[in-house]
């Protein structure tokens, strides 16, 4: 009987597998570095030839997980092959996913039932969703965290440009808002009419308050007639909607 080991050499798993445990220390004395040596000397056993280059494919191609002196073995990695070393647990779980049909008996307990438990399949399957999630939760979390900080440094951005703004005297929308009702309100006073129908300025219109403006303020920033006629035409475009309601 077999004792169980924690790692196998893809040799010693290649004969496990074949069941040529009595002939080991016969298969072991053969120089395995030169291709072909298995088939070569014992063409009466070509399954061991087979399964041993199974293994190392395996390993080659990432399917097999496997080590040297406790460094991963890669398809870069400059190590002859003989060195290979294979954990039990990885060897298990390759066989049922490349090679469901066999369950050689150093890995696979013969004869039991396992009708009541969870398959490896199932298990590897549900392992393989929650890892999915957990590194699509990690990333979600990753990205939260960089928008909080980006909003973080647009809102301080934002702050800044207020004040920066009120430092030049430029208004905000609320304080133009503001400003534009009291033009309006202020040219209702001045332009309009009083109850009576009398008219309450001494300018009998609106250009000829802005030509007035112009006279007594001349070459002066912002007071420009086409800057006036537009402002109050936006005063008083405000005070006709805050009128209607």
């Amino acid at each position: 009987m077999n004792s169980i080991r924690s790692s196998y050499h893809p040799i010693d798993a290649a004969i496990l597998w074949c069941d040529l445990s009595d002939h080991e220390d016969e298969i072991l004395q053969v120089d395995l570095s030169q291709p072909g040596s298995l088939r070569k000397h014992f063409p009466q056993w070509p399954r061991l030839h087979d399964h041993v280059e199974c293994i190392y494919d395996a390993v080659l191609s990432g399917e097999l997980p496997a080590t040297y002196l406790g460094q991963p073995i890669t398809s870069d990695s400059h190590v002859h092959r003989v060195y290979y070393s294979v954990r039990r647990a990885d060897l298990l779980v390759w066989f049922l996913r490349s090679h469901p049909d066999q369950k050689p008996a150093f890995l696979f307990a013969q004869n039991v039932d396992h009708s009541e438990c969870v398959s490896l399949d199932a298990h590897l399957a549900k392992q393989a969703k929650l890892d999915f999630a957990l590194s699509t939760l990690e990333q979600l979390q990753q990205t939260y965290t960089v928008a909080t900080h980006e909003m973080a440094a647009l809102s301080t951005l934002n702050d800044k440009l207020k004040a920066r703004l009120e430092s030049l005297g430029i208004p905000s929308e609320t304080s133009e808002a503001m400003h534009n009702t009291l033009i309006g309100a202020m040219l209702e006073a001045t332009l309009g009419k009083n109850q009576n129908g009398k008219t309450q300025s001494i300018y009998p219109s609106q250009a000829a308050l802005v030509q007035a403006i112009l006279l007594r303020f001349p070459r002066v920033d912002g007071l420009s007639k086409s800057t006036i006629d537009r402002r109050f035409a936006d005063a008083r475009r405000l005070i006709t909607q805050l009128k209607r309601g």
